[in-house]
């Protein structure tokens, strides 16, 4: 079967992970202190739950619904200077004389296990890690350094119960490595960064999509206020397939270019109010693809949050975005997300987020000629079209400097009503839902 047809990931996550598609942890304690400035966090955990669909299925498809219990002990190690928030070193604009490097790195891994009678959901791959690292050479100066690291080796299922051996597990890296210029003091301020991303399948009979990607990013700021400013951003990436040959291989992912720029607002508007305002254009470049069609449209997004307290956030957000798909030409998404966060006065952290995502898939390879998929339904123009719904909540209690207790929750559902039909009878249903809970035990810093 050709790579997974299912949007699984495309509306979690948060900043210490969700439980679907990433390595989950909790809050960071106060830490142990090294020196002056940084800070050491290092924590553990046993998470217990379970799964209510772990091969992503509807009752309609190969092996249908499979659910399992879990367990998952995780373990991390964090160090910096500075907090990440959002995937963003919050770095201060201001130079200082004793400031030479602003950093935050952190390893997260967890070995997830399913506790099932059947030998292909107890077998299934268990071992993942997350690193992220952020470095900032010279912070505030006339000119800046900086270094982000996303490195991650994702354990997954299948899409379908495909039997023992058989996973999407994979290598995900993303690399960012630039500089900003600021004359004059640091109103004005000019960056570029290189990019780089890796992706790799490690399942042999999993290869379309491998790919490499390169490109580059440009962003030009004006400070208006201290905490408030203009900006115009581009990026380019182009995406390489490393197996892609149309001759022999029906699955082949195309090669292409993907251009973005932006024009907006970025910071604080009120007291406690902040804002993202950004607009722009996008176009995806499929050249050599004859069939298929490009995307050129709008993109941009506003995102608005209110800080009532220091221990309070609530945020909406609504943007439409596009991006080089696994399965088609590219895929956009119109999405709306609100959410919030809370510490109570008796150090009780409690977290909820809500999302739904309008996403449209196009220029789906053609059954019997571009794909060893024999025929879709519902899906006009080789066009597929969904609608996923996320939830994630998380509530935290800590007892004392170490111990945290908590529960959490996600739960994505897609709903569409495309199908694949592949040779051999085999029928895939595109939608399914998806819930998973968790209780944990914590010892951190």
């Amino acid at each position: 079967m050709a790579l997974s047809i299912r949007p699984a990931r495309a509306a979690g996550g948060n900043a210490t992970g969700s439980l679907i598609g990433s390595v989950p942890r909790t809050e960071d304690g106060a830490g142990i202190k090294l020196g002056p400035r940084s800070t050491f966090h290092p924590g553990f955990a046993l998470m217990v739950g379970g799964d209510s669909n772990v091969f992503w299925n509807r009752r309609g498809d190969h092996g249908g619904i499979r659910p399992a219990a879990l367990v998952m002990p995780v373990a991390w190690l964090g160090i910096g200077n500075r907090e990440v928030r959002d995937g963003v070193l919050q770095s201060e604009v201001e130079a200082q004389q004793d400031r030479k490097i602003d950093y935050n790195i952190r390893v997260t891994a967890g070995y997830r296990a399913f506790m099932a009678r059947a030998e292909e959901i107890r077998r299934l791959p268990r071992f993942s890690v997350d690193l992220n690292a952020h470095l900032v050479i010279a912070p505030g100066r006339r000119f800046s350094f900086n270094i982000t690291e996303f490195f991650s080796r994702f354990a997954d299922p299948r899409n379908y119960d495909a039997g023992v051996g058989y996973n999407y597990n994979r290598i995900d890296h993303r690399l960012s490595l630039g500089f900003i210029y600021r004359p004059g003091g640091g109103r004005f301020s000019i960056g570029a960064n290189y990019l780089n991303e890796v992706l790799f399948f490690e399942a042999p009979d999993v290869y379309s999509g491998d790919r490499y990607i390169h490109g580059a990013a440009a962003e030009v700021k004006w400070r208006i206020a201290p905490r408030s400013a203009l900006l115009v951003n581009y990026s380019f990436a182009h995406s390489y397939y490393f197996s892609c040959n149309a001759n022999t291989d029906p699955d082949c992912n195309e090669d292409n270019n993907a251009h973005r720029v932006y024009l907006g607002f970025r910071g604080q508007i009120a007291r406690r109010w902040t804002l993202d305002a950004m607009a722009g254009y996008g176009a995806g470049l499929y050249y050599d693809d004859e069939n298929g069609p490009n995307f050129r449209g709008f993109i941009g997004g506003l995102r608005a949050a209110y800080y009532p307290t220091l221990r309070t956030q609530f945020f909406a957000q609504i943007d439409r975005q596009f991006s080089d798909s696994l399965f088609g030409n590219y895929f956009h998404d119109i999405a709306g997300r609100i959410g919030g966060q809370h510490t109570f006065r008796w150090k009780m952290y409690a977290e909820l987020n809500f999302s739904v995502v309008g996403r449209r898939y196009a220029g789906l390879p053609i059954p019997g000629r571009e794909t060893r998929i024999q025929s879709y339904e519902n899906a006009p123009g080789f066009v597929r079209s969904d609608t996923l719904f996320a939830i994630g909540a998380r509530v935290e209690q800590p007892f004392g400097r170490l111990f945290v207790v908590g529960v959490r929750y996600d739960m994505i559902v897609d709903r569409t009503d495309f199908i694949a039909h592949y040779a051999g009878g085999l029928t895939d249903f595109g939608g399914f839902s998806k819930h998973i809970a968790m209780v944990l035990g914590a010892v951190r810093f």
